[in-house]
């Protein structure tokens, strides 16, 4: 059944999805050197930072895929023009979630391992 009211797709400015775009290919970039050389640093605001390796490295890294797909799935949006915004607001909802929960998870195998 068609809506009597017309869809009017998101508009994200040119600025944000500028910004989007780089940020993601900048955790992307960042987080593949690392998990290649198998340390990823995570800098301190007031302290030294933590360096992450091994299956903690992994771990943060698929956090990183995460925010990526997260920031991404802003840019594909706002050129989507079907009527599917509450699809892209569960993926940004399991994206964060799932980085949220990779950060975690690698915070933890850092602690323990």
């Amino acid at each position: 059944m068609k809506s009597i009211y017309p869809h009017t797709p998101n508009h994200i400015s040119p600025e944000e999805r500028v910004k989007c775009i780089l940020f993601a290919a900048a955790l992307l970039a960042y987080g593949t050197f690392g998990w290649y050389s198998d340390d990823i640093f995570i800098p301190g605001k007031r302290g030294r930072g933590v360096h992450f390796s091994g299956a903690a490295c992994t771990l943060i890294y698929a956090a990183f895929i995460f925010g990526a797909a997260n920031f991404i799935s802003v840019v594909v949006d706002h050129y989507d023009k079907r009527n599917n915004e509450t699809q892209y607001q569960r993926f940004a909802k399991i994206t964060r979630i799932g980085g949220i929960i990779f950060l975690i998870l690698g915070t933890l195998v850092s602690i323990f391992e």
